[in-house]
């Protein structure tokens, strides 16, 4: 009887031996707290299965830490305005404030393009003139251009509230000291000035930017 129960002890103890390996395999762990057993120490108590390659814990100072995963950066809305110049040689006509018939060859990518703009939060069309003429009439054929290009983008499609328009007549001339100073005859004046004759569209929207998160 007593040999009996010494084997039953063994087998026993060998089962619990055997759980408290495959808790933590290649450490010897306390079935209680399935933390790994430590000698006098400190040292955790490795079995004779221990492969480092495999078993190997950072607790125990067989594995180094893995390193935090970094977050990936976060796309986010950024507000963007952007400024496309078209000549007013080729909108109209000199002098004119009504769209010549090749101007939907210069406006209708525009169009296509602020149609399709989800974030699209506002255009503003601005007309300029050269300095010939008075400040009262230029300003006046600005307005008309803007309001005409403005007419166009709406009516095909562009939404009415999105829109604006502004005349700026000579008042952001851009050539008109650089030609004067060549002293130009009338006709050659004109043509060097056609700069100044211009339709601006400034287009605000939102983009989709990369953000890197900052470092914890």
């Amino acid at each position: 009887m007593t040999k009996m129960l010494k084997l039953s002890a063994l087998a026993a103890a060998l089962m619990v031996s055997a759980s408290a390996y495959a808790v933590k395999p290649g450490y010897l762990t306390d079935q209680a707290t399935d933390n790994v057993v430590r000698n006098n120490y400190g040292e955790c108590w490795r079995t004779g299965t221990f492969d480092k390659a495999q078993h190997g814990l950072v607790e125990c100072g067989d594995r180094a830490p893995v390193a935090p995963v970094a977050e990936a950066p976060k796309p986010v809305l950024v507000a963007v305005k952007e400024k496309v110049t078209l000549s007013a040689k080729v909108l109209f006509d000199f002098d004119k404030a009504t769209l010549r018939a090749d101007a939907k060859n210069e406006l209708d990518p525009l169009v296509a393009r602020l149609k399709g703009d989800a974030n699209l939060r506002g255009v503003e069309v601005a007309g300029h003139t050269d300095f010939f003429g008075t400040e009262k009439y230029n300003q006046a054929l600005s307005e008309r251009r803007a309001n005409a290009v403005r007419n166009y983008f709406v009516a095909n499609g562009v939404p009415a509230e999105k829109v604006t328009a502004v005349g700026k007549g000579e008042s952001e001339t851009q050539l008109t000291q650089q030609c004067q100073a060549q002293k130009l005859k009338r006709t050659a004046l004109k043509a060097c000035v056609e700069g100044d004759r211009r339709v601006e569209v400034t287009i605000d929207t939102s983009k989709e930017s990369v953000v890197q998160q900052p470092a914890k």
